[in-house]
């Protein structure tokens, strides 16, 4: 993938003739005979100091170790063990081998766990006791991990590196062991408590737990003051400086920038220059890049590059050239920024072999597969950024896709819910630019295609992890899939469940995860290979976005609420100032697309001011109703060009449309609602997801409860009524317990509860229905595994509010019983009074007997109760979600 125009160039070179950042392959010398840690490797077979591991080859015989181990003394196995990381790092950021890097690394832990209990920093020769070194070793293992994309691995790693680091500091106060050990008072260099504190901040985010990246952040910049050596005053000054520029004071910054350059050369870390000094030249070039003097920032870093052109360490290589294209991008004159973010993303790469993933084509034509998923994200993204700004749209699409790719792979290395979700909402970027450069794409060529593959992208952004959610339920396998082979995914589904309920940081846990995972994977490919019904079920349980043609096909097999087609239409927000419209039907034709200019951040603050937890839809309704059906018109115009009039529309609303009653927006001289019945969903490929789990369903136990609070004259008479109706018991006041209602969620078909509930904002899966003893949350929901839930109404207020992220993965009430097995959900968007509440109702379940249609049923309770008052906040607040229509 070349840059535009002729490489980097810049009109001034007072410091030399070459260009500037001409292109050094690092390294080469040492790499002419194979890898630098291959030859490390043969170095240390040759090395009496090693005790005959190496030479012996006993790394790859862990099982033989024991006669080894009984000969070896604890001091003597020391270097060993340092030996061990050494190749592991060796292998990791010289040669990007990750599988060598993982497996030293692997085996620096076990070399690190075999040093008995009682050995302490006073049985080593370098003063480091069995902690240190176990700590250490995590903390490799953990680096290689997150390169890997395996985030929550590498946080539960860190997190029990932390634990014997604490250990081996309560071990040398308890010995009297003062001050730093000998190893790290010859190096000059800490404890690696702050690094390990800055680690697991970083860790922390990623996999969601922005609390925890705080701590560690705070604690890592209190361990600085701990005992400090050289490196730790450097990156002071390097911090100040960037500290000072932040405060519009310059001329102190540099001060600070020149001492610590200063510092990198002086005496005391003479034993290793080049890095320090490299850094310091990059964090001064970024400084002199934010001053306005990119010039001079270039020379840094120009300087910065000599320092470290072979070294080998491809990583901080990788550095160099991202700050160099930060340079660029502010100053576009002095050389092309694209070619240097190029540049590092080959740093961050390796040649790739026939049939790698995560592969992408260089500009000299090499193909390159990605070795660290971590550093090459964020270049990735910049590189294709570049590309979508110069409209070289299918280079982009190159780039973005593999960064879809990378982000596959990081959020399978994710286990529970709460990882998933944050992995999502962090690589959700790449999916929303590729989806946007797919569009223009399509638009510029007339390829129907690309707008096929657009919708595709748009279905793995949004609710990837409602569908891994969905894959988890108890669903019923097709009736062509032997009863053994089901029996085995079940099993084995059991045991997963166990694995994810159970405390994890131990490497078994890891172990045993990824075993279970590659024998279910086996037992979904044997499914798939059945029959079309098993293939279906397999890309349940494996939560496979939809296509459109398969989307296709879902809505063919779904009569209309009307007798009309059913068309899904998918909503996206390509930037601040469009709302794009992606709609399939049953047939067999393209993804139509149409757009709208809409104004996302103003839809945004008009959503926020009126609707949700901000309950001012009474004021709305009552004065500005105008306003309302202005504000909101560009959202729903589209839908006529899209569908005929009595078509169920399955919409999948994005950003700030979550939350809006898009059945009560003027279309022509009526409501939306009034032309096309209308079932919001969060991902059209719940569709299919859904379809295992009905062929199961055959239960037609009622669940009723009323005003559990006592304080609901309405909902008390609403559930009364309804469970005569029925022929159910009705569940009033006191009997109306949380319990209850769990269990009649993972038991009955359809579930009534007309109660208060509320929506929380800051944490909205502790959003809840009031229940006599206490509050029902959505977490606890999320446990339910129904095997019979057809319908779940809750006539409470506010019980569909709904928040979602940058990845459209919606979280709330609604989404907790979809999760749980619910078909679908009829919720409210804001306070509905008692009284009006009561009149749907009765016009729902009427509507409902009548016709069987859910969809049919909300329209018509609607239209009636509007009726009876037309007023907005009374008639238009109750929605239908899920997939049953």
């Amino acid at each position: 993938m070349a840059a535009d125009g002729n490489g980097p160039t810049y009109e001034e070179r007072p410091h030399e003739d070459r260009p500037y950042g001409e292109h050094r392959e690092p390294a080469e010398a040492a790499r002419a005979n194979g890898s630098v840690g291959d030859m490390l490797l043969r170095k240390y077979r040759s090395d009496p100091h090693h005790a005959g591991f190496f030479e012996g080859r006993l790394e790859a015989r862990p099982e033989a170790w024991g006669p080894w181990l009984a000969a070896t003394e604890p001091d003597c196995r020391e270097p060993v063990i340092i030996a061990a990381q050494g190749l592991s790092i060796c292998y990791r950021d010289r040669d990007r081998n990750i599988d060598a890097a993982l497996f030293w690394a692997e085996t620096h832990l076990r070399l690190a766990r075999t040093l008995p209990t009682w050995f302490a920093p006073g049985h080593s020769r370098l003063g480091l006791g069995r902690d240190h070194y176990i700590g250490a070793a995590l903390m490799g293992v953990a680096r290689v991990e997150t390169m890997r994309g395996a985030v929550e691995r590498a946080y539960d790693l860190l997190l029990e590196a932390e634990r014997h680091f604490d250990a081996e500091r309560d071990v040398r106060g308890r010995d009297g062991a003062a001050g730093r050990p000998v190893a790290q008072r010859v190096l000059g260099i800490g404890d690696g408590r702050e690094g390990l504190y800055r680690t697991l901040s970083r860790a922390a985010w990623l996999v969601g737990n922005e609390g925890e990246a705080r701590r560690y952040h705070l604690l890592a910049i209190d361990h600085r003051d701990d005992d400090p050596t050289v490196y730790d005053e450097i990156d002071d000054l390097l911090l100040k400086g960037e500290f000072h520029l932040d405060s519009d004071r310059p001329d102190v910054a540099l001060r600070h920038f020149q001492q610590a350059l200063a510092l990198a050369g002086s005496e005391e870390v003479q034993h290793l220059p080049a890095q320090v000094a490299s850094n310091a030249h990059r964090r001064m070039a970024e400084a002199y890049g934010r001053l306005g003097t990119p010039r001079t920032a270039l020379v840094m870093l120009d300087k910065a590059r000599t320092l470290m052109a072979d070294s080998g360490k491809q990583s901080f290589l990788a550095l160099i050239e991202v700050s160099a294209a930060q340079v660029l991008r502010r100053s576009p004159r002095l050389g092309d920024p694209l070619e240097h973010l190029l540049r590092a993303l080959e740093y961050d790469s390796l040649p790739a072999a026939p049939g790698d993933p995560h592969t992408w084509v260089a500009a000299d034509g090499r193909r390159l597969r990605v070795a660290d998923f971590n550093a090459a994200w964020p270049v990735v993204l910049d590189a294709a950024g570049i590309l979508e700004e110069r409209r070289r749209l299918s280079d982009a699409c190159e780039l973005l896709h593999l960064a879809a790719g990378i982000a596959e792979e990081v959020r399978s290395g994710a286990v529970d819910e709460t990882s998933r979700i944050a992995v999502q909402e962090q690589r959700g970027k790449a999916l929303l630019a590729l989806a946007r450069t797919q569009l223009a794409l399509a638009r510029e060529s007339d390829a129907p295609d690309l707008a096929d593959a657009a919708w595709k992208t748009v279905e793995t952004l949004r609710a990837r992890t409602f569908l891994d959610m969905v894959g988890e339920a108890a669903l019923t396998p097709p009736a062509d899939v032997p009863a053994a082979l089901a029996e085995r995914e079940a099993s084995l589904l059991a045991r997963r469940r166990g694995l994810r309920a159970s405390a994890r940081g131990e490497a078994e846990f890891w172990s045993s995860h990824r075993s279970v995972e590659r024998q279910l994977a086996e037992v979904w490919r044997t499914m798939a290979a059945l029959s079309p019904a098993g293939a279906e079920y397999a890309a349940v349980r494996q939560a496979r976005p939809l296509s459109r043609p398969e989307v296709a096909e879902q809505l063919r097999a779904r009569p209309g609420a009307s007798g009309g087609r059913v068309v899904a239409v998918n909503l996206l927000f390509p930037d601040d100032e469009h709302l794009v419209f992606l709609a399939v039907d049953g047939t067999d034709r393209p993804v139509r697309v149409a757009t709208s200019r809409v104004d996302r951040t103003r839809l945004a603050r008009f959503a926020a001011a009126n609707f949700g937890s901000a309950s001012r839809v009474r004021e709305l309704a009552a004065d500005l109703e105008d306003l309302f059906h202005h504000e909101l018109s560009e959202v729903v115009a589209p839908l006529a060009d899209l569908c005929e009039p009595g078509d169920t529309l399955v919409v999948c609303p994005a950003g700030p449309v979550h939350n809006l009653p898009l059945g009560a927006v003027r279309l022509g001289q009526d409501v939306l609602l009034a032309r096309n019945p209308l079932v919001i969903s969060p991902s059209a490929s719940l569709l299919r997801s859904r379809a295992p789990l009905e062929r199961g369903r055959g239960g037609h136990v009622r669940a009723v409860f009323g005003d559990p609070t006592g304080d609901l004259a309405g909902a008390r008479n609403e559930a009364r009524e309804l469970a005569l109706r029925w022929g159910a018991a009705a569940r009033i006041g006191e009997r109306a317990t949380a319990d209850a209602l769990l269990e009649a969620l993972g038991s009955a078909g359809t579930v009534h509860v007309a109660a208060h509930a509320a929506f929380t904002a800051e944490d909205p899966l502790a959003s809840g229905i009031r229940m006599a003893d206490r509050v029902l949350t959505a977490r606890e929901i999320l446990g339910v595994r129904a095997t019979d839930l057809d319908l779940v109404t809750l006539s409470a207020c506010e019980s569909g509010i709904y928040h979602a992220g940058l990845s459209e993965d919606p979280m709330g009430l609604p989404r907790a019983l979809l999760f749980a097995g619910a078909g679908s959900v009829l919720v409210s968007l804001w306070k509905v009074p008692d009284s009006a509440a009561y009149r749907f109702m009765t016009h729902f379940y009427a509507g409902l007997e009548s016709t069987g249609s859910k969809a049919a049923a909300l329209r018509s309770a609607s239209l009636a109760v509007r009726e009876e008052d037309g007023r907005l906040d009374r008639w238009a607040a109750f929605v239908l979600a899920g997939s049953r229509l």
